[in-house]
Parts: structure tokens; sequence; C-alpha cells
């Protein structure tokens, strides 16, 4: 999925994201998650991103600050400013990168 990230394929990636979770309904590592989440984040596909974020919530992944920060991205990009705020507001850890994802979202608003 990286790979596909990397070379601008940011459908293929989310078809591949499809295909792994019909596969595996249970576990979501958080680097698939966040390769999901920038493909989201490159299209601009605030849903499908919404989405993701929605099945996170019963999952192990939901605290991980890499995810955490990967959603923050996505929502401060699709200039949903009030999403971004309210995950940020509501993570208890938070580490340099997820203030760094609100600070660049800020920046570019």
């Amino acid at each position: 999925m990286k790979l596909l990230n990397v070379n601008k394929q940011f459908k293929k990636t989310l078809e591949l994201f499809d295909k792994y979770t019909k596969n595996n309904t249970k576990t979501f590592s958080s680097y698939i998650i966040t390769q999901a989440l920038k493909a989201c984040t490159h299209l601009g596909d605030l849903e499908r991103g919404k989405t993701i974020h929605r099945h996170l919530i019963s999952s192990s992944t939901k605290n991980d600050l890499y995810v955490t920060t990967s959603l923050i991205h996505l929502y401060m990009q699709c200039h949903d400013m009030a999403s971004a705020e309210l995950l940020f507001d509501t993570t208890t850890k938070k580490n340099v990168t997820v203030y760094g994802a609100m600070m660049k979202g800020y920046i570019k608003k």
C-alpha cells in the first residue's frame, strides 16, 4: 500500500485496503490504516476517511498516535476543522506529531 501511495495510485491503495478488510474484519494494523487514510487525504475523500474512523472506534488502534495524526491530517486537509479539533481535544496522550498535525492544518487554513 505504501508503494501505491508513493506512486500516487491512491484509488488502488483504497481498493487494496477494501480487499484486506473483507478478509480481516477484526484485525487492523495501524500501518494499514494510516496508508488508507493517506490515500483518502490525497483524494480529498473525507467521507471515506470518516468511514474508516468509525470502524476504528471499536478497534485496538483507536488510540494509536500514528492513526490519530493521520486522521487529523485528513480532517484538516478536507477543511473539517471541527472534527480535527474534537479528535485532538479527546486524545489523552499527545506527542509532537499530533501537535504538529494540528499546527500544519492551521497554517494551511
